[in-house]
């Protein structure tokens, strides 16, 4: 039996580029909210602006082989956001 998988990624983002970032992850997580074995996703920024990370992802799935599937769709079609914006990790 699978069991639920909670993923969290951090994100580097120049402050030149958070709204872009920001229009990214919202279309990203529309996107995934569509896949089989998606839960649940929530982005938190940081409160301090001098932090190296300013954002942080945390995502529910129903199993890891839901979200590798889902993930692995959405590069195939290239539409994962951290491919489109010079990001760190």
């Amino acid at each position: 039996m699978d069991s639920p998988v909670v993923l969290i990624n951090i994100f580097s983002v120049p402050q030149a580029l958070e709204d872009e970032f920001l229009k990214k992850w919202n279309q990203t997580a529309q996107l995934m909210k569509n896949e089989p074995g998606f839960i649940d996703t929530k982005l938190h920024r940081s409160l301090d602006p001098t932090e190296r990370f300013q954002f942080i992802n945390i995502a529910k799935w129903s199993s890891k082989e839901a979200w590798k599937l889902a993930f692995s769709k959405r590069i195939s079609q290239n539409e994962i956001f951290e491919q489109q914006l010079p990001l760190c990790c």
